[in-house]
């Protein structure tokens, strides 16, 4: 089979939910597959990591860009632009002539099976191009993302900025998902949302994996006290869930517990959290880092605080891989097959999270006893290797069903 996979950027480093679960399906179906990827990308930030895509896949293509750094002046001039167009501010920023000629020029000079692409801003683009079927990877049901956030925004002004974003993705993200072939995604419910709310008839569910070798067991006793909350900071949902924690939920653990101590891992930490950390003991904020298994090796438990979201969270699995306890939210563990009080403990208010997390730090053999079953259930059920032949039988059906189409 001949892929042609749109990307938002290069996947490496993968520093994100996004990209790990990408590059651990994409870098094996590519031993299974030909696939010639193109995405956007950086001529210099990105120039190590377009050696890498180049190794994994047959061939790959960058369109250059230069984004706008979160928070910078230039950010916020075209956020500011952008209130008046009929695109998010998101997806404009790849609605760019020069991506749709690309993938275009490739798909009519290449005999391709199919385009696969991989999130909403790379498909909404490609509405108008049919000279081949479509695939979209929905990592979450984008416009569904905006509305949380919009409902759980208190603030005038970002308020009405997330309203129009969603009002205005709901619309791009309905058209695509009726005029793609088919609809991959994360879990049962977003694929239920898309059916639901936009009539989506043409989808699959695929599970979450994680790569149970990489994240396995360390030998090093974690740190009493510990905790930790991995994800990328630059990502809205994670600092929101951050800060709640910090301002809610940390406080009430620390008076159970004098010894405790947080670590927020993942890359580009805003200066806003970062004064939200100083106000509190024993807070670490680490920024990115090569490796996240030696922060979360320390950690008794890791906490997914998160109040806004979509899709599934990978973050939570690749824990659990290393036996590790998990306090989430109802939203940060949803569409994952993982059961309160036997591999994951699950709580909704402040005040019953920090008791959830009392309670493991306190009680070592329920700690071990959750860990160890999570760990058991993400070896014995979610390997990425399943996940892959999903994702290729998927793709086999769409390119077939095509190809009869046209005979027919």
């Amino acid at each position: 089979m001949k892929i042609l996979l749109t990307l938002p950027g290069p996947l490496f480093p993968p520093d994100t939910g996004g990209k790990i679960r990408s590059l651990n399906i994409f870098s094996r179906l590519a031993q299974k597959a030909e696939i010639h990827a193109v995405s956007f990308a950086s001529p210099t930030r990105d120039a190590a990591a377009i050696v890498q895509m180049k190794e994994i896949f047959a061939r790959y293509t960058p369109v250059f860009r230069t984004e706008a750094r979160k928070y910078s002046s230039r950010f916020y001039l075209e956020l500011l632009a952008n209130q008046f167009t009929s695109w998010p501010y998101f997806l404009a920023k790849c609605n760019t002539a020069d991506f749709r000629r690309t993938v275009g020029a490739l798909g009519c000079a290449k005999s391709f099976d199919l385009i696969f692409c991989d999130f909403l801003q790379t498909a909404a683009p490609l509405r108008g191009l049919t000279a081949l079927p479509k695939v979209l990877f929905e990592h979450n049901v984008e416009s569904r993302l905006r509305k949380r956030k919009w409902q759980g925004e208190q603030q005038p002004l970002r308020r009405l900025i997330y309203g129009r974003e969603c009002w205005k993705t709901s619309l791009i993200e309905a058209d695509v998902c009726r005029s793609f072939d088919h609809i991959i995604t994360v879990s049962d419910e977003d694929r239920q949302t898309l059916e639901r709310e936009f009539g989506v008839t043409r989808s699959s569910t695929i599970p979450t994996g994680v790569d149970t070798e990489f994240f396995r067991p360390f030998r090093e006793k974690p740190q009493p006290g510990r905790l930790a909350f991995v994800g990328s900071m630059d990502w809205d949902p994670n600092e929101d869930g951050a800060a709640w924690f910090l301002t809610d939920i940390y406080p009430r653990i620390r008076l159970a517990v004098p010894n405790a101590s947080f670590a927020i891992v993942g890359r580009r930490p805003s200066p806003r959290l970062r004064a939200m950390a100083e106000k509190h003991p024993n807070v670490e904020i680490t920024g990115q880092v090569p490796d996240v298994r030696p922060h979360l090796a320390k950690a008794e438990v890791v906490v997914v605080p998160l109040r806004v979201g979509g899709g599934t969270r990978i973050k939570i699995p690749e824990a659990m891989a290393m036996a590790k306890a998990v306090v989430s939210t109802p939203i940060g563990a949803e569409g994952l097959p993982f059961h309160d009080g036997r591999q994951i403990r699950i709580a909704e208010q402040a005040d019953q999270f920090a008791r959830a997390v009392v309670e493991l730090l306190n009680n070592v053999s329920l700690r071990d006893s959750i860990a160890q079953a999570a760990r058991d259930e993400v070896v014995n059920h979610h390997g990425w290797e399943p996940v892959v032949a999903k994702v290729e039988h998927i793709l086999e059906h769409v390119a077939s069903q095509s190809k009869h189409a046209c005979a027919a």
